[in-house]
Parts: C-alpha cells; sequence; structure tokens
C-alpha cells in the first residue's frame, strides 16, 4: 500500500503546473548602473534605485525601478511613478545575455508603468529584457538592459523607456 500511495504522490507532482525556479542560478557578468528615461501619461521617469524580487504566489520574477530608494518588503509602496518589470518562465530558466523569451502566456515580460498608487498601464508586446547579470546571492546586483519602444496606450497616451539597471537581489517576498 505504501508503494501505490508513493506512487500517485510521483504522478501528483509530476502532472502538477510548472514553476519558474527558484532560487536563480549565477550567471552572467553585467555591470550596468541604474539609469534611463522613460515617458509617458504626460510623466517624464527617470530611475535612479532598483531591486529584483521573487514573488512565490505567482511564481514570477519583478523587478522594480524606482526614483527614491525602497524597501524590498514594502516595493509596493514605492514613490510614483515606477516600473515593475514581470518576468514569468513557467518552469524554464531564466534567460542571461539575451532577450527575455515572449511566447504568449508561458514565457513573457511584463512591464507595468505605476503613475498612481492604484493605476497602472501595462505592457507586453514589444518589452525588451536582456538580464547580463543574476545572482542567487541575497543584496547582490542584478544587471541588465530594458527597453519599450513608444506604445500607445490610451486614446493619445503613449509610454517607452530605455535603460539600465543594477538591482539588488531581495529573494523572495
Amino acid at each position: 500500500m505504501l508503494r501505490l500511495s508513493l506512487a500517485v504522490a510521483a504522478v501528483a507532482v509530476a502532472a502538477a503546473p510548472l514553476k519558474t525556479p527558484y532560487p536563480p542560478p549565477n550567471q552572467g557578468n553585467g555591470t550596468e548602473p541604474t539609469a534611463g528615461v522613460g515617458r509617458g501619461a504626460g510623466l517624464t521617469f527617470r530611475p535612479h534605485y532598483a531591486i529584483a524580487t521573487y514573488n512565490g504566489i505567482s511564481a514570477s520574477y519583478v523587478l522594480y525601478l524606482t526614483q527614491k530608494p525602497v524597501a524590498c518588503k514594502h516595493a509596493y509602496l514605492a514613490t510614483v511613478p515606477y516600473l515593475t518589470v514581470s518576468i514569468v518562465t513557467r518552469g524554464s530558466p531564466l534567460v542571461v545575455g539575451r532577450p527575455s523569451l515572449q511566447r504568449g502566456n508561458k514565457n513573457f515580460v511584463q512591464l507595468g508603468f505605476y503613475v498612481a498608487r492604484t493605476h497602472y498601464y501595462s505592457i507586453q508586446p514589444g518589452v525588451r529584457l536582456v538580464l547580463t547579470r543574476v545572482t542567487a546571492k541575497r543584496d547582490a546586483l542584478w544587471h541588465g538592459r530594458l527597453t519599450v519602444p513608444k506604445t500607445r496606450i490610451t486614446g493619445a497616451a503613449s509610454f517607452s523607456f530605455s535603460g539600465t539597471f543594477a538591482a539588488r537581489w531581495c529573494g523572495r517576498v
């Protein structure tokens, strides 16, 4: 009976949906600073700080690019405007050294441009993220480049961003 239970448990684990691998492997040697400029919804955004987190509920990595420092556990309280970059891999490892995958709802990068605490614009097609360094060591830096071509959001409103980041790794929050 015990063997049957173990076999059923093994099948259940194998049938479970794939989650983003955590913690990330140490890869790359990027050294980019946090810099860049974004424009949208009548605002100009220049990030000076960045953090990288792992969201266990959505099983995704999230970068926060902000103008002022923000604590890892309270990144959602960042002063607006700020950007979030969600990296969803559904079981695949993070891509380092080349553009992150954009494959429908399985592997994608999505940007959130927060213009108010409860109001943001979400952009997925056209977002180009290149991670150049990733590490699992807490407080170490993730480096990379982020580009969003001018994208129409609503009516006459559009958004664009071009920049780099050195994001402090916070781990699971």
